[in-house]
């Protein structure tokens, strides 16, 4: 297979040397995505470049980087969801195999919510304040499924008890607005697995939770996307929840891919200078104060043309102003730095 290049040539797709092996097509395949804001003809936004991003089955992955990076827009395409005025500029999104990109609405919506689904930060706003919360997993059940009313009530309420909801027959018939954020949160989950998807979207799930319910919360998602066999992509900006609960990790700055390989590996020894940096935010430099990437992301008005890190990296150098270095095998991972 191959994909084009930030500048629009023809090359081959590099090969994972952290994804799993025995050639199984990924449950999640993005390759090359790369998405606009605005006319052809003017000064066009482009906030994802090139994006490459695969999930394997059964995997967990974490999507890494600072806000306005790009994860959540990545997800957002991937679903099909992209805001008004966005567009696909070119690249790949298949899942199970299955291209995405321009398939009809009409397939999009039997994948969403059937084989893909997503937690969204803020259950609140992500469920239907109209609706019981009962109500709104039995209908994606109905929808998706050949259960009719009774048994997809039952099940619902199944499902918020597996999710740990007391009382969940009395629960079920409740609104949003009656559920704690924890619990809301709980609810969006059953209601996200509903109908077991191959692929579960977990983006930022814990905004808003304590310490002690954001375990809870995390904690519930990795053990019940593994009793289903399903695959996990979980976005979050903080490496430590990364690394306490997926097997490998994707980090992205100013939407494209900087470094992708097992998390473990990636948070001891970084390849990119901007995974280092990023870790380093992390760390405090004493009581005081945390440590702090000097700088600014760059304004992603058309294609760039040289490292996105380029103007923050204390490893720059000329030959990282000459072109957008491509993802390549370095050791365990795949790395876009002309220095790793």
């Amino acid at each position: 297979m191959s994909a084009a290049d930030g500048n629009g040539m023809t090359v081959p797709h590099a090969v994972d040397p952290a994804a799993p092996d025995g050639g199984e097509i990924p449950v999640l395949d993005v390759s090359d995505l790369t998405v606009g804001f605005g006319s052809a003809d003017k000064r066009r936004s482009i906030p994802l470049q090139g994006i490459r991003l695969q999930v394997a089955a059964g995997e967990r992955m974490a999507l890494v980087g600072e806000s306005g990076s790009g994860k959540s827009l990545t997800a957002a395409a991937v679903l099909g969801l992209l805001p008004e005025g966005a567009e696909v500029i070119r690249g790949s999104i298949r899942l199970d195999g299955e291209e995405l990109i321009d398939a009809p609405e009409r397939r999009l919506r039997e994948l969403r919510g059937g084989r893909m689904a997503i937690m969204f930060q803020n259950p609140r706003a992500s469920l239907n304040p109209v609706l019981t919360v009962g109500g709104q997993i039995a209908e994606v059940i109905r929808v998706h499924g050949d259960a009719g009313r009774r048994e997809s009530w039952t099940q619902a309420v199944d499902l918020l008890a597996e999710m740990g909801i007391p009382d969940a027959g009395r629960r079920a018939k409740d609104y949003v607005h009656q559920y704690s954020g924890g619990m809301a949160q709980r609810a969006a989950l059953a209601m996200a697995l509903s109908c077991r998807p191959d692929l579960l979207i977990a983006d930022e799930p814990t905004t808003g939770l304590d310490a002690t319910l954001q375990q809870q919360v995390l904690e519930l998602v990795v053990e019940q996307v593994a009793s289903r066999d399903a695959s996990l992509l979980l976005i979050t900006h903080d490496i430590a929840v990364a690394r306490a609960h997926c097997e490998r990790t994707t980090v992205m700055y100013a939407g494209r891919v900087m470094e992708v390989g097992p998390t473990d590996a990636v948070v001891e020894s970084p390849k990119n200078p901007y995974t280092s940096a990023l870790l380093k935010a992390f760390v405090t430099v004493d009581q005081r104060r945390m440590y702090a990437i000097s700088g600014v992301v760059p304004t992603l008005v058309g294609e760039l043309g040289e490292c996105a890190f380029a103007d923050r990296c204390p490893l720059a150098g000329p030959e990282c102003r000459e072109d957008v270095p491509a993802l390549r095998p370095v050791d365990d991972r795949l790395v876009a730095c002309v220095k790793a």
